[in-house]
Order: structure tokens, then sequence, then C-alpha cells
């Protein structure tokens, strides 16, 4: 951390190192100048010579308590430009780390605690330089009043330091106590974010009303809620007992310092004027100590946010961004005895899987819910990687291909898609800059066209209402097309589509499909589904059941086998049967 304060901001260690003996010099300062002003009248010095004493010391300590705080400020702006470079750290992470981290509950969950490490102003990241700074002012503060106190007895100085260090270890087993509390209010709050989160989407909200499960969310927010106050009783009662242990030490050390001094002043082994010296520079030196203590204490809690902070940002990503070769174009796709199970899942989602497609052909693959489809279609953009087996692609192995290369293999339509807030051109080209001609003619070509030119911004109009009040709204159907409208922009050799039309009628699935199939001639095209209106103009379907291919052909090929794809198909067959132009 301190390396890295060096590196981000070089001139604010200059102000770290001139802060350091400001501060100690004003704390010396102060304590010494009664014992000046009462020496110069006991030596009867002419009262020119006492206001030119007092004027130098004032003059010094003024100047040092304008140093201070001064010099505080600049590095209060030093830790805010570093807490945004650990940000912005965590935020190339968040944009690169492994698909799997973001989908997992554990990666998630790490995420969070990471992000308690630089997510405020008052996080260990800002709050680094200070408690450094603190510390080294400390430590040379130690050192001057060691030296000042030559006449006082050691074993007083040790009855000070040994209270210091039974803080010190009170405080250390207040700290493991609320790193406890943290692991598990993470946990928890994972948790009530979902829940708070919901209560605000604006798809949930309907069920939420109509459904009346608004008494549910109040009762598990209940729930959580009381489950976080035993966790902060439980550290409120540490922290009592070790703050009024801490209290009782400190009155023990502060009434055994200034009893001894009394002592010695009664004895007439120190005069007046030192007394009140070293009353001054012994609260001083207890002081430091103590500040010592606590900053070893905050600096520890500190150390502890930022290892989980880099547990986070330097966990090693299977997607390696640079290494590997480069593709330019797919003639053929083998999954090869793939496997793939999820972190912590009881068995394998994916099992055994083997197939090969080349150039040009258009393959379905259908299923049951939670078959497998969607997790096998991750496998092959390069979101995971197998767990076993392999995924070839023109023969190399996936792991081998550099990642951002592999990704430009493909123009994936996913079910849960989300769109950006930008205008419509940058969201269908995927880029701040885009190639007007190639973007109208993805947009006539996935029959959107139209609609945008009734937008008075037209392409350059933005989306998303949550930011962009003027932005524009679209229907089911026409994201449809906006997604086919980005897919036909980046022009991949691979196009998949993983149940884009889940939310469409029959129909206009079928519509939407044939205009896919239009599209997909000389590409290698996946069409995942588990409804079978995409199977009839593919090449060939596979039927996947507990994440292994049952079946595998064209349509009329598995429909005369009546195995698991035929009783589907039957099933469904109604929704396709057109009579006077009606589906029924």
């Amino acid at each position: 951390m301190f390396s890295n304060f060096k590196k981000w901001d070089k001139k604010s260690v200059f102000y770290f190192s001139v802060r350091i003996p400001a501060i100690i010099l004003q704390s010396v300062l102060s304590a010494y100048m009664s014992k000046a002003i009462i020496d110069c009248i006991q030596k009867g010095v002419s009262l020119s010579q006492l206001i030119a004493v007092i004027a130098l010391i004032s003059i010094l300590i003024a100047l040092s308590m304008w140093l201070n705080p001064f010099l505080q400020e600049l590095l209060i702006g030093s830790s805010r430009i570093v807490r945004m470079r650990y940000a912005i750290k965590a935020f190339r992470k968040n944009l690169n780390t492994d698909y799997v981290q973001i989908e997992s509950f554990a990666g998630r969950e790490m995420n969070k605690r990471a992000a308690e490490f630089y997510k405020s102003n008052f996080a260990g990241s800002a709050n680094f330089i200070e408690c450094a700074n603190q510390l080294f002012v400390c430590i040379f503060g130690i050192i001057t009043s060691l030296t000042l106190l030559y006449k006082i007895n050691i074993l007083v100085i040790l009855l000070i330091l040994s209270t210091c260090i039974g803080e010190f270890f009170l405080l250390k087993h207040l700290n493991k106590m609320k790193e406890k509390v943290k692991d598990e209010r993470n946990s928890f709050f994972l948790k009530f974010d979902y829940f708070y989160s919901q209560s605000q989407n604006v798809e949930a909200s309907k069920d939420i009303r109509l459904y009346s499960f608004s008494d549910y969310f109040i009762k598990i927010l209940a729930e959580l809620l009381s489950q976080l106050n035993k966790i902060i009783s439980y550290y409120m009662g540490q922290s009592l007992y070790v703050n009024g242990t801490r209290a009782l030490l400190n009155m023990g050390r502060e009434i055994a310092a200034y009893a001894y001094l009394i002592f010695l002043v009664t004895t007439g082994r120190l005069s007046v004027s030192d007394f009140i010296f070293y009353f001054s520079i012994i609260t001083g030196f207890s002081h430091w100590i103590m500040g010592f203590v606590t900053c070893i204490s905050v600096l520890e809690k500190i150390c502890i946010d930022c290892e989980k902070y880099r547990e986070f940002v330097d966990s090693d990503n299977t997607l390696t961004e640079n290494a590997g070769i480069n593709l330019d174009s797919v003639s053929s796709i083998e999954f090869k005895n793939v496997y793939f199970k999820y972190t912590d899942a009881e068995k394998d989602t994916i099992a055994d899987m083997s197939f090969k497609v080349s150039a040009g052909e258009n393959i379905a693959i259908v299923g049951e819910n939670g078959a497998g489809k969607t997790t096998a279609v991750k496998l092959l953009c390069g979101l995971y990687y197998p767990t076993g087996g392999e995924i070839l692609i023109n023969g190399v192995d996936n792991k081998q291909i550099n990642i951002q290369s592999y990704f430009q293999l493909f123009s994936p339509i996913f079910q849960d898609y989300r769109f950006l807030p930008m205008t419509i051109a940058q969201n269908i080209s995927a880029s701040i800059g885009y190639d007007a001609d190639r973007l109208f003619f993805a947009l006539e070509k996935a029959g959107i066209k139209e609609k945008i030119d009734t937008l008075e911004n037209k392409e350059n109009t933005y989306m998303i209402k949550d930011v962009y009040k003027n932005a524009a709204d679209f229907s089911g159907g026409e994201k449809q097309k906006l997604l086919l409208a980005k897919a036909i922009y980046k022009d991949a050799p691979v196009l998949i589509l993983d149940e884009p039309t889940a939310s469409l009628d029959p129909i206009a699935e079928n519509e939407l499909y044939l205009k896919y199939d239009e599209l997909t001639r000389n590409k290698i095209s996946f069409f995942i589904s588990h409804r079978l209106s995409s199977t009839r103009f593919c090449d060939r379907i596979l039927f996947i059941s507990d994440g292994r291919i049952t079946e595998e052909g064209t349509h009329e090929e598995l429909m005369q086998k009546k195995g698991k794809y035929y009783r589907m198909f039957q099933l469904q067959s109604y929704y396709y049967n057109e009579q006077d132009g009606v589906v029924q």
C-alpha cells in the first residue's frame, strides 16, 4: 500500500514527511512554553527578554499548528486519488473477471467484501495514508519523549508501556471480532440487497402487487434485520468490554505517573517548572504510545481489508486476455467429451457431451428447461471453460485461443439480454464510434429501421428510461429485432440464439426464426430453445437431457425414432398448426 502511495502520488510523500516533525514540534513546544516562562521569571530576566522568548516559541507553535491541518488537507486529497486508483482497478477486474465469478454466490460475496476496501471516503484505501502518517508521528514522538524523560525512573516508563501493550492486545481481540462480524454481515447484505432491489424492480413490482408478496418481503427483511441485530449486539458487547478495560488501564497509568511526579517535587528532586514540563511530556508520551497502539490496530484492519481486496483483484482468471493464438474464421466446432460442474454443485450440469459442427451448418439445441442448454452455450462462447474434456475450434483447444479473438467469433443473442444506457447506434455497434452504412444495413435487414426513423433523434436516441428521461421505449418484438441488428452488425462467423424469442407468441417467434434463417447462410448457427419452432429449417437437431445429448438427427429422423424429441414435438405441435390463417 505504501509503495502504491509513492507511485500514484509522488509529491504527497513530501507532505507526508514534513507533517511528522510539524506535529511533534507543536507538542514539545506547547509543553516547553510554561517551563520557559517560569524559568525566565525565576532567573529575573528583563521584560523585553521574556516577551522575546514567548514570541519566538509562539511563532514556532503557530507555524507548526498551521502546517499540520494544511498538510493534512493535502494528504486527504492524495487519499482520494489513491482510493480511486484502487476502485478503478477493482472496476477493471469486474469487467474482465471470469463470468463464473460474477454469477456464483461465492464470487459475488468475495467482490462485496473487497469493495469495503475502496468504496467510501472512510474505507481502508483512503484511511491508510492518514493512519500511516500518524504511525510515524507516534514513533518519532515516542523517541523524542524518551530523550526528554531522562530524569524519570525507568519503572514509570515501563508501567506506561505495559498498560499500552495491554490495550494493544485488547484492540487486537476487538479487531478479530470485527472481522468475524464483517464476514457474517456480508452474507446478510447480499440477501438484503437482493430483496431491497427487487422491491424497486419494475418487472418484479407487478408480481409483488398482484400476488400480494408485500407481506412476504416484509417478513424476510424483518428476519434478516433480526439476524443483523444479533450480530451487531454481540460485537457491541465485546466492544463495551474492551473499551471499559482500556479506560481502567488508562486511569491507572495516569494516576501512577502523576503521583510519581508529585513525589519528585515534594522531595525536592524536581523543580516546579520541570514538574510542569514533565507533566506535559509524560502526558504526550502516553498519548504517543496509545496513538501507536491504535494506529497498529487500525492498520491491521486496513491490511485485512486490503488482503480481501487483493484476493479479488489478484485472483487468477481462467480467461487470459493476451495469451494464445488469434482466429478470424471458424471452419469447425467440436465438443469432445465435455464436462462442466458449477462451484459447489452436487453433480455435473454438462456430462460427457460430444458433437461436431462444420461451416455452413444450422444446429438446433433443444430440450426441457434445466437440461443444460444455456450452460452448453456459455461454454461454447468462452464464458466458461470445461471442467473436463475439450472444446475445439478449427481443431484447436479453445483454452489456447486469445480470449478477445475468441469472443469476436460469436454473435450471441441471449434470453437474458440487456441494453445499455447509450444511443441505439452505440448499442447496436457496441462502440462509441460506428460505421453508419453498416448500421443502417443491419437495421434494415432486422426490420427495425422504419421504427427508428420515427424517433426524433433516430439512431442517436438514447435507451433505458431509468437513466435518460427522454429515452426510447421498445416492445418485446422490437427489442428482439434490435438484438438481431446487433448480431448482423457484428457479422461474426458463428451466430448463437439462446431462447431469444421466449417472450414472443408462436407466430412472431416463427417469423423471427425465418428471418434468422435467411441471415445464417454460410455461417455456423446454433438455435437453442425448449420450444421446437426453430428445428424444421435446421440441418441437425441435438436433443439434450440431463446435460447429455440423448438424440441427434434431422427433424424427420427424430420424428421417426419416436423418442423424447417426438413426444415433446407432439405436445407442442398444436401451437404451430394453422387453420384459415389462425394458430390453434
